[in-house]
């Protein structure tokens, strides 16, 4: 009797087991739909509010002078768009080390990259000439950027009453932009990123790549148009003297003359240096997945003919 009842009982063990392994994976699905739907539109919220704040500080600001032709939000668009692709291309062939969820990482801390531009101006006697630059406060202007991030994410999660945003996205987001912070290269007369080491994720890897990346992604019309516009944000004292063409003698006109001529040969040079690095600066990326990102980056040249072209005339 004992042993027909075992069976019975084990049979009725299994079945319970199935039942609530059931019921458990039911409950599992719906979560964490919901929480990945918490986590994206979080993060949107986030981009768009990054977007808000470098338009209102720096194409709205009642101080002229804080109305950057360069850091503004085209370029934080451009390099949300930059970072996604890039982080895309490996996922594509390693889905298993980025997720969406890193994507939606990246774009969060591309948006939020350039969120503070604190600066002094440079001022340099020349001749009978006064040139007066933009001086950047680097590192600093990052790392405000980061911790403003940081407390929309900590302010998402005390409104929603649970983690959206875990300590791993806090520290991925502070590696992100902190990656974005300039050095220059005297020997190939670049900028290169040295924040950006083994020891940072693929998502700092992709922000500091897009940050750069205009010439080799974007070829020569979106080239132009940065070193345009960047030349516009540095230079202050030609930008507050074209308000009034008449007033511009002609020893400034060749003064600023020269001074642009100077500017697009130091462009070109940047390019042809960033893509010196760009096999160095991919190492920190999985080889299964290098060549698909490396094939991004294909415009350098027709950047590089642009600028000369540019130069010439």
């Amino acid at each position: 009797m004992l042993g027909l009842i075992a069976p019975s009982f084990l049979f009725i063990a299994l079945h319970l087991n199935v039942v609530v392994y059931t019921k458990l994976m039911e409950n599992f699905e719906p979560k964490t739909e919901v929480r990945e739907t918490k986590f994206n539109e979080a993060t949107e919220i986030g981009i768009s509010r990054a977007f808000d704040k470098v338009t209102t500080r720096f194409e709205n600001s009642p101080d002229e002078k804080n109305n950057l032709p360069y850091h503004n939000r085209l370029h934080s668009e451009d390099v949300v768009r930059r970072t996604a692709l890039i982080l895309s291309k490996i996922r594509e062939k390693l889905p298993s080390i980025v997720a969406e969820r890193d994507i939606g990482i990246g774009k969060l801390i591309a948006a939020n990259h350039d969120t503070v531009q604190n600066w002094q101006e440079n001022i340099v006697e020349e001749g009978q000439f006064t040139k007066i630059t933009r001086k950047r406060f680097v590192g600093t202007n990052e790392k405000a950027s980061y911790e403003e991030a940081q407390l929309f994410m900590e302010e998402i999660n005390r409104e929603a009453g649970e983690e959206i945003f875990t300590d791993s996205d806090k520290r991925a987001v502070q590696e992100g932009i902190d990656g974005t912070v300039p050095n220059w290269d005297q020997k190939e007369k670049t900028v290169t990123q040295l924040n950006v080491t083994d020891k940072v994720g693929l998502t700092a890897v992709a922000v500091a790549l897009s940050d750069l990346g205009t010439a080799g992604m974007d070829g020569q019309e979106g080239f132009l148009s940065e070193t345009d516009r960047l030349f516009r944000e540095e230079n202050l004292d030609v930008l507050d003297a074209v308000k009034d063409l008449s007033m511009i003698t002609d020893e400034q006109k060749e003064y600023f003359r020269g001074r642009m001529l100077s500017w697009v040969q130091a462009q070109i040079a940047f390019i042809i240096g960033r893509k010196n690095l760009l096999d160095s600066e991919m190492k920190w990326i999985p080889e299964e997945a290098r060549e698909s990102v490396k094939a991004l980056f294909d415009k350098f040249d027709e950047s590089i003919e642009a600028g000369k072209k540019s130069f010439e005339t």
